[in-house]
């Protein structure tokens, strides 16, 4: 694949990223859809509220476990092969999803969409990372950004509608089989538009699996998940706190495989840097507010406002969209702006929560002021991911983009959960108080959420403090230790007469 002038992605690149986001809005679709399901799911299958957690939550925990694995996959493997084998089991598993008779087929159905979208998201990072060098990368981090947001905001505006409409007599099912034809599409342009980037033979040595490191580190996230996602039996909090002794030992025994020169499941040498710790508090701490403010939204605007369903679902919209315009935004800005983007969005972050318990909304044309709050908010959101995903791959050699966009996707899973989890319980706790009420309640919240992107921001500022130098040294740096052969790369070097591939 060849290589563009200018700073600008080639035709090539762009069809190669573009058939990467695709998986990944379809990934999110599918997570934010079903949730608008469900009540017809209940009525056509007769399940219980057990089961209908099951169904919703089977899809995160599954890809949550497998999202690091899946990323090392990739690095031994290729992207390209891992991703096409996530996306066809994709189709596969939205084929049984959309058939399913019983809440039992479902659930597994579900079970496998979450599996294949680990093998296919885990790969989007590890893409980028290899494939794109400079302000080209910056710009294909900012259309993931707004494929993320949009992502959301499609599955939260076309599950009902998909619903509603009974395509064909199938009510709920269309939300699934809809995916096939488009899985089928984008599967024929993968095999023709990805780079071949499968590793030598001599990078993979047999035996060289750390298996203990990949049982610890599924357990660990599913001891953190499985309390914060289902709310009986009482026992499963036990989990819980199983979840320290667990990472203790999955440390310890990752630490042991490198120092005897094997693969780790996760490999925690690059975390060790300055900046990719507090860029990764920095960004773990926004998604949690980010994800915990969606849930309060949806209680606040129903419960306390008044407003109907469909209104409450279009009000986060706003935030979602602006969310998506920063990422290219951010690929636009002035290269003397670029080390402050991180903070600027943080700060942008806590006024819009610090604003939210204030300000003036209602039902009806009353929403509007806290939209346009929101949609401050979003933006601030999407400046900082966007920025501090280009400083961290920047930071981060190629040698570790499985290692680096395993930990990203997993701590956004878990921190997601943990928010709404969180937030929930003290929202309704608050609520339920005979001194608060959910006015109260909704103004606590905020200040908490409001205290903690406020402590990201001093993250942010942390992390480009301890920033290498803008050469981004790692995408040369180290070549001889790599885990995996050279790909292409679709860089911004100008080369005389025609473009030719350039490799990390």
């Amino acid at each position: 694949m060849h290589t563009t002038t200018g700073g600008r992605i080639g035709r090539s690149g762009s069809a190669a990223l573009l058939v990467l986001l695709i998986g990944q809005a379809m990934a999110n679709i599918d997570l934010a859809i079903v949730n608008l399901a469900v009540p017809d799911i209940s009525d056509d299958l007769d399940v219980g509220s057990s089961e209908l957690t099951l169904i919703v939550t089977a899809y995160a925990l599954c890809s949550a476990v497998l999202l690091a694995p899946a990323a090392r996959l990739g690095e031994r493997q290729g992207v390209r092969r891992v991703y096409l084998c996530g996306l066809a089991l994709f189709t596969l598993a939205s084929v049984l999803c959309g058939l399913a008779t019983d809440a039992a087929v479902l659930i597994a159905g579900r079970c496998l969409q979450g599996a294949a979208t680990a093998l296919m998201i885990s790969q989007v990072l590890v893409g980028i990372h290899r494939w794109f060098s400079g302000p080209a990368r910056a710009r294909a981090l900012g259309w993931n950004v707004l494929t993320l947001s949009g992502g959301a905001a499609l599955g939260q505006v076309l599950g009902g509608t998909i619903v509603s409409a009974d395509l064909l007599g199938t009510g709920w099912r269309a939300v699934f089989l809809l995916n096939v034809p488009i899985g089928v599409l984008v599967l024929g342009l993968g095999v023709v538009l990805l780079p071949r980037d499968r590793p030598t033979d001599t990078t993979t040595v047999r035996g060289d699996n750390d298996i203990p490191g990949t049982v610890l580190l599924a357990a660990t996230t599913l001891a953190v998940l499985i309390p914060l996602s289902l709310e009986r039996p009482d026992w499963i909090w036990v989990l819980l706190a199983a979840a320290v002794p667990l990472a203790v030992q999955f440390v310890r025994t990752e630490r042991r495989v490198i120092a005897r020169g094997g693969t780790p499941a996760l490999d925690l040498r690059p975390l060790s840097a300055p900046t990719v710790r507090w860029s990764l508090a920095s960004y773990a701490g926004t998604t949690l507010t980010y994800i915990a403010m969606l849930y309060l939204l949806s209680l606040h605007l129903q419960q306390q406002l008044g407003l109907p369903a469909w209104q409450a679902g279009l009000v986060p919209l706003g935030w979602v969209l602006a969310f998506g315009l920063a990422g290219p935004a951010f690929a636009r800005s002035p290269k003397t702006l670029a080390p402050y983007l991180p903070f600027v969005g943080c700060v942008m972050l806590t006024v819009t929560y610090g604003l939210a318990s204030f300000v003036p909304a209602g039902a009806g044309a009353a929403i509007w002021p806290l939209t346009a709050v929101l949609c401050i908010g979003g933006f601030g959101l999407g400046i900082n991911h966007t920025s501090l995903l280009n400083l961290l791959t920047s930071t981060v050699s190629p040698r570790y983009a499985g290692t680096l966009s395993g930990t990203v996707n997993t701590l956004s899973t878990v921190v997601g959960v943990t928010g709404v989890a969180l937030f929930g319980a003290a929202y309704s706790w608050f609520s339920r108080s005979t001194w608060a009420g959910s006015t109260t309640a909704w103004i606590l919240t905020c200040a908490g959420l409001t205290l903690i992107a406020a402590l990201c921001s001093f993250a942010a500022l942390r992390a480009v403090a301890t920033a290498p130098g803008p050469a981004d040294p790692p995408d040369s740096a180290d070549t001889s230790a790599a885990t995996v052969a050279p790909t292409t790369v679709f860089s911004t070097k100008e080369h005389p007469g025609h473009s030719t591939p350039t490799a990390d």
